[in-house]
């Protein structure tokens, strides 16, 4: 029941998300807003878990950090870069998790996310890595070096992004931060990845245009 769940919530969410990426402009902006909202209502969900009498300080980083995460994913839309930034993301996603489930034994962080193993993460490297280098030399005309070492970047980030959250919710004592998508959890779930690598995306295509 639960894989059919989220099976229905990406056929349904990925191709809208998709659209709305290619649309860009307000349409983008809008969603992006919607999104950082719920995001940042997520967070202070668990920051009240983690700490009741909680310190400025947490919430103003989580604040700051899904703000800017939202608004960089943006940016790399405006530069043209959104696409390949998804790409190299979803692929390092799905390597990592089809190999650590089939064939993963070493286990990688085991006190934060006990699934992850370090035969996923390699794999999600170079799913990330492969996708991304096609993707970079064909439409990005990024030349083959950026190609090769922007993908591995983003790659390593969102795998760190994934683990960064899941340590979030490790301290608040909860297995998804919300449920907003069925089968999925909530917005810091499902766009744990992408709050991280935004902002350093943002920046490589601004230096490789």
């Amino acid at each position: 029941m639960e894989q059919r769940k989220r099976v229905i919530t990406a056929i349904i969410c990925v191709p809208i998300f998709l659209v709305l990426v290619y649309l860009g402009g307000w349409w983008l902006g809008v969603l992006m807003i919607l999104l950082g909202i719920v995001g940042v209502a997520e967070y202070f969900q668990l920051v009240q878990r983690m700490h009741p009498v909680s310190s400025p300080v947490w919430l103003i980083l989580g604040f700051g950090y899904i703000a800017l995460g939202m608004l960089s994913f943006f940016g790399t839309r405006v530069l043209g870069g959104a696409l390949w930034l998804l790409l190299i993301v979803w692929a390092t996603d799905i390597a990592a998790y089809e190999v650590g489930r089939r064939i993963g034994r070493t286990k990688l962080a085991p006190t934060i996310s006990p699934n992850k193993t370090i035969e996923g993460f390699i794999a999600g490297l170079l799913g990330g890595l492969l996708v991304g280098l096609i993707y970079g030399l064909i439409f990005m005309k990024a030349g083959f070096i950026a190609s090769l070492l922007i993908p591995l970047f983003i790659s390593l980030l969102g795998q760190l992004g994934d683990l960064l959250e899941s340590k979030v919710k490790r301290l608040a004592g909860v297995k998804d931060s919300g449920k907003i998508f069925p089968g999925h959890g909530g917005v810091l779930d499902r766009f744990d990845s992408l709050l991280l690598t935004s902002p350093f995306m943002y920046l490589l295509l601004l230096i490789i245009r």
